[in-house]
């Protein structure tokens, strides 16, 4: 044995041991490992190493740093992953490798993510975007792979009116309606039958809420992206910091210059008491593109469920864009387009969620009131929806049946709801006006409904008088915590402040532009205060 190898043996058995140490304590979780060594003389990216997870140097969601993600893909692989989604709709993944603040993981999968928001950015960059009635018919626009709204050729016309296709037989009993008196296209809508083969349809605002239209043009320039990323797509176990995914947010409905609706949304959940995924700032680049500042989620998961509930191990449900919690009978088959099971789909099925739509539909209003709350969190749904309310959050249960978990705890037997995605809240969706859109009082049931119908769920809670009663309480408490103790407005401070402060370094934003963003949401919290305050909300805690 050389002497040498004498010297360095004691640091050998130590390292062999502490390898044994992480195998017993991680199991066969594989995670990540990391050289923090800087690469040449001067500096560089930190790089992995096969092993176990030293978790980096940058918790993924410290939302007091803008951090940095760059990604790597092939660029066809780019391409075929927009063009298959501008053709089939689907999503599929892709391999990539990220740099997540100077820490390097390899080979996770990439796809596209959101709905409206993907689509208003494809929109904006050659590719099809819904629109709003009052838009514009732009030339030009749609990539290749994509497709109208319609058969602009070959849909049935009499002038500016439908007509049934030829052939079609009429069910019995149902009458047709007058095809030579319906309503004319609305003003400045095309007939399509007029509309070239090669445009797409660029949004207008006479949306339910008034405002900008799902089609919003992006500004020239843009190629930012709605993007999810996914540590253990292509490698079993991996993870970042503990964490599966990581979604990389960016516009809704309308161009979002300030990007502070969804982390100051979230950060009033959880001030509220109630769970709401972690979210930060980033600068993302993807192929050696400039940075450009997204905002990036946790997405809920296991590990969500893990941070937030005692018992973490029951059967969450993902509701799906119209998903009204209405009974469609047992065959779980019904429900395919409503709800999406997340968890444990080897061994749990729909069985309790069918149960809980029954007993909404079908419970008489003196069994509603007594058993609800043997079924559902009622104090936290409460909770959520004096949020929603007060935030304006209408891309949620209270407005498009939209963007809400279901969990089941098949222990207590009780579904907790789950707020998800709030890109949409403080005005965005609707301009302005929201501002004084009133959640309470005898405009409380129109209101529920704004642009998604009726839900079966919201509108019992809320016709019964002990549960309204509770939400009023509810709306008072969230008043006091997010409007009247100012932390509302301290919350856009604070990310204003750091956003414009990594901006002077980075060049993340036009600087006027987001100065101009923040100072509406601004003048929106003063609006909604204002607002509440005439509506009786006292500013007195």
């Amino acid at each position: 044995m050389s002497l040498r190898f004498k010297r360095h043996y004691p640091l050998l058995v130590l390292l062999v041991v502490s390898i044994l140490v992480l195998t017993l304590a991680l199991g066969d979780q594989r995670v990540i490992a990391y050289d923090f060594t800087r690469a040449g003389a001067s500096g560089g990216s930190l790089t992995a190493l096969a092993g176990f997870d030293l978790s980096g140097q940058v918790a993924l969601f410290d939302d007091g740093v803008v951090h940095s993600i760059q990604i790597s893909m092939d660029a066809d692989d780019y391409d075929t992953m927009i063009s298959t989604y501008q053709s089939t709709g689907e999503k599929d993944y892709f391999h990539a490798d990220v740099i997540i603040d100077g820490v390097r993981v390899s080979d996770v999968g990439i796809r596209l993510k959101g709905n409206a928001s993907l689509m208003t950015a494809l929109g904006g960059r050659g590719g099809m975007a819904m629109g709003g009635a009052g838009g514009q018919f732009v030339p030009g626009q749609l990539q290749e792979g994509g497709q109208l709204p319609f058969d602009a050729e070959n849909m049935p016309q009499r002038g500016n009116r439908l007509q049934p296709p030829a052939g079609m037989e009429v069910p019995e009993g149902m009458e047709l309606p007058d095809m030579e008196n319906l309503p004319q296209i609305p003003e400045g809508m095309p007939n399509p039958e007029d509309l070239p083969a090669d445009g797409g349809w660029q949004g207008g605002g006479n949306m339910p809420f008034g405002g900008g239209g799902l089609g919003a043009a992006i500004p020239d320039g843009e190629t930012k992206i709605p993007l999810l990323i996914k540590f253990d797509e292509f490698v079993s176990g991996q993870t970042y910091q503990g964490y599966t995914a990581v979604a990389i947010r960016t516009y809704g409905t309308t161009y979002d210059a300030s990007m502070l609706q969804e982390p100051v949304t979230n950060a009033m959940f959880r001030l509220a008491g109630l769970p709401a995924t972690l979210t930060a700032y980033a600068g993302v680049s993807l192929n050696d593109e400039a940075e450009t500042l997204y905002t990036i989620s946790e997405v809920i998961d296991e590990t969500f469920l893990a941070r937030n509930f005692t018992y973490p191990g029951g059967v969450l449900y993902k509701a799906e864009l119209g998903s009204t919690l209405e009974y469609q009978g047992d065959d779980p088959s019904s429900y395919a387009g409503s709800f999406t099971q997340q968890t444990r789909q080897n061994d749990a099925d729909l069985a309790p969620l069918i149960e809980f739509m029954q007993f909404l539909s079908e419970s008489d209003d003196a069994a509603f009131e007594a058993q609800l709350p043997g079924y559902l969190d009622v104090d936290s749904f409460a909770t959520y929806l004096a949020l929603c309310s007060l935030l304006v959050n209408n891309d949620s249960i209270i407005g498009m049946n939209n963007n809400y978990y279901l969990y089941y705890d098949d222990q207590a037997q009780r579904f907790t709801l789950l707020y998800w995605d709030g890109n949409e809240s403080l005005s965005k969706l609707g301009g302005g006006s929201n501002a004084s859109t009133s959640l309470q009082g005898t405009q409380t049931q129109r209101s529920f409904r704004m642009g998604g119908g009726s839900n079966t769920l919201l509108s019992r809670f809320i016709a019964n008088p002990t549960f309204y009663a509770l939400y009023e309480q509810k709306v008072a408490e969230v008043y006091q915590q997010v409007y009247a103790s100012g932390a509302i407005t301290a919350q856009v401070e604070q990310y204003a402040a750091l956003v414009g402060a990594a901006n002077t370094a980075r060049a993340l934003v036009d600087a006027e532009t987001y100065a101009s963003a923040v100072s509406s949401v601004l003048d929106f919290i003063t609006q909604r205060m204002d607002y509440l305050q005439a509506e009786g909300m006292s500013g007195e805690g």
